[in-house]
């Protein structure tokens, strides 16, 4: 078990590492960051949500920089579209961890944060989904494989319609486009992931795609690019709230550098289109887990703030309390033993149950997404070592 000296959380490390390595292999190959799956994860692993986004926020900031580094070898970062959303990102992510300490303080965070998740899943996973149904049923009319859909009608009115100075040419994803519509993207998303930390990219690259016109996997580098600086804003301002478990970012930290890698390696060898259904499958995998343990909460009421007010009154401080709630052994004694409540017992145990079904629906979905990425990624090099190997052949019988 490791100690969390700041939040006061006790846990075994090989469930960071196993959250680093997946969210590294999931974030390099969508561009998101992979955020989003590790501010549910903690908290369903006893993380308190403030600690949870904050430890968050500062994770992602060392993986973006090593999914960065190779999608821009691929040539799928716009250094001109990234930065000018960095502008907006900013104020958006500070408007954001305010509301969410404000939620805090008034213990509403936990149900918040989660109900917000759950609507922004299930969108963003229903419209994706449907694009990729589109593009299978096109390519059994034309009888051509879609590799990706470019640009949408929303996308082709801001373009057209809404062509507002000052507008600027972008090379890589060879669009022009208005600085003001990025600059209302980078506040959108900077404050979704400063409430929600999941680093702007979940509601970020759906929009660079569908808002904008951005090709798939430029929108995937772009967004990682982004992520560095935005993520390095957030965990500042977490860190100097003083919500920030930098252990627990360290450990993950050491399994995401290295899933970073294979993540990033595999778009290299996938179909747009093919990103797309899978993004979809992960934002309702996540969306499973956090009903989970939307329902775990629902049984607090009962004991929450007996135990919290009993537990003050022993002497142990917030960050005790915030710690202690979540342990067994501990919780049995005070509410049985202490305060003669089997009934707070119960209701905790039901809570608690239900919450490690939602850390194990949460790594067994992610896993699972995590290796068909790896098996995408041997298949893509064992084929286009076929087709080197074939082009040798023939140049040697020419």
């Amino acid at each position: 078990m490791v100690h969390m000296p700041i939040s006061g959380v006790e846990m075994a490390w090989w469930p960071l590492l196993l959250i680093g390595f997946t969210v590294g292999v999931v974030g390099g190959f969508f561009g998101i960051g992979g955020a989003w799956l590790v501010t549910p994860s903690l908290n369903i692993f006893g993380f308190p949500m403030i600690y949870a986004v904050g430890t968050d926020m500062t994770h992602l900031v060392g993986k973006s920089i090593v999914s960065t580094f190779r999608h821009w070898k691929f040539g799928h970062v716009s250094v001109v579209i990234a930065f000018a959303m960095l502008i907006g990102t900013f104020s958006g992510i500070e408007t954001g961890a305010q509301l969410l300490l404000w939620l805090t303080k008034k213990g509403l965070a936990g149900s918040v944060v989660r109900y917000a998740y759950m609507i922004l899943l299930v969108s963003i996973g229903t419209f994706m989904l449907s694009e990729y149904l589109k593009a299978r049923k096109q390519e059994k009319e034309t009888g051509k494989a879609v590799k990706d859909i470019v640009g949408t009608s929303w996308s082709r009115w801001i373009q057209e319609t809404l062509d507002i100075w000052p507008t600027f040419y972008c090379g890589t994803a060879k669009m022009r486009i208005s600085l003001w519509a990025i600059l209302f993207v980078g506040v959108v998303t900077g404050f979704v992931a400063g409430i929600l930390g999941v680093g702007g990219g979940i509601i970020r690259v759906p929009a660079l795609i569908y808002l904008m016109g951005v090709p798939t996997k430029i929108a995937v580098g772009t967004d990682l690019f982004e992520v560095m600086f935005s993520g390095a804003y957030g965990c500042f301002t977490y860190s100097m709230k003083g919500s920030v478990e930098l252990l627990g970012a360290v450990i993950m930290l050491l399994g995401a550098a290295v899933g970073a890698q294979f993540g990033t390696v595999a778009t290299k060898y996938v179909y747009g289109i093919t990103i797309r259904l899978v993004f979809a499958l992960a934002t309702y995998f996540c969306l499973a887990s956090v009903v989970i343990k939307e329902i775990a909460s629902r049984f607090e009421p009962v004991y929450k703030k007996g135990i919290e007010t009993l537990l003050a009154q022993q002497g142990f401080n917030k960050a005790q309390i915030s710690a202690m709630i979540y342990k067994k052994d501990v919780m049995h004694h005070y509410m049985v033993d202490v305060a003669h409540r089997p009934d707070w017992y119960a209701a905790f145990m039901k809570s608690y149950l239900w919450t490690q079904w939602g850390g194990i629906v949460m790594l067994t979905a992610a896993s699972g997404i995590c290796l068909y990425i790896i098996v995408q990624l041997v298949l893509g090099i064992q084929k286009e070592k076929r087709a080197k190997e074939a082009a040798a052949k023939a140049n040697i019988g020419a």
